[in-house]
């Protein structure tokens, strides 16, 4: 059986992460070598690469944080989409929940009730974060939540406007 490898990333810190067999993670350590090259030097994905170095390996640490630069739940809901729905809401919710809690991790409660100070109410807050889990947005994590890379990708797809300005 093959050995468990990660290769983890945080855009905040210029870090990626991976996680699998060893091949499989070699496979991507070296583009995300020159990605981070480039983000480092502040050019864009169509620049020419920049020479990797040799992919470095991490230990097991705890899952990337989408930077939102101190921006507050509020600001973020009103610059989500119209399309965005409950679910997404509560994704959004989760993360800042997640973001402030000493474990990192969050629970149903905790997500809803800072929609709930702002003026949101969610239909049925646990079948949302039921329908993040099935997504793969969100996992369980020892009787609460951690929102996923997925859910991460999910959150900044639908906020780009407001992380890129």
């Amino acid at each position: 059986m093959s050995e468990r490898a990660r290769l983890r990333v945080n855009l905040a810190q210029s870090e990626f992460e991976v996680e699998g067999s060893e091949a499989f993670v070699r496979t991507y350590a070296e583009r995300f070598d020159a990605l981070l090259d480039r983000l480092g030097r502040g050019t864009r994905p169509n620049d020419p690469p920049a020479a990797s170095s040799p992919p470095t390996r991490t230990q097991p640490a705890s899952p990337p944080v989408l930077s939102l630069d101190g921006a507050s739940l509020g600001e973020l809901l009103h610059h989500l989409p119209r399309s965005a729905t409950d679910v997404d809401r509560m994704l959004l919710a989760g993360h800042i929940a997640q973001s402030r809690s000493a474990d990192n991790a969050f629970s149903t409660g905790e997500a809803n009730t800072l929609l709930t100070e702002q003026g949101v109410k969610i239909g049925n807050p646990s079948q949302s974060v039921k329908q993040n889990v099935v997504a793969r947005r969100v996992f369980r994590h020892q009787r609460r939540y951690r929102v996923s890379q997925i859910g991460l990708d999910h959150l900044a797809q639908l906020l780009r406007p407001v992380l890129s300005a």
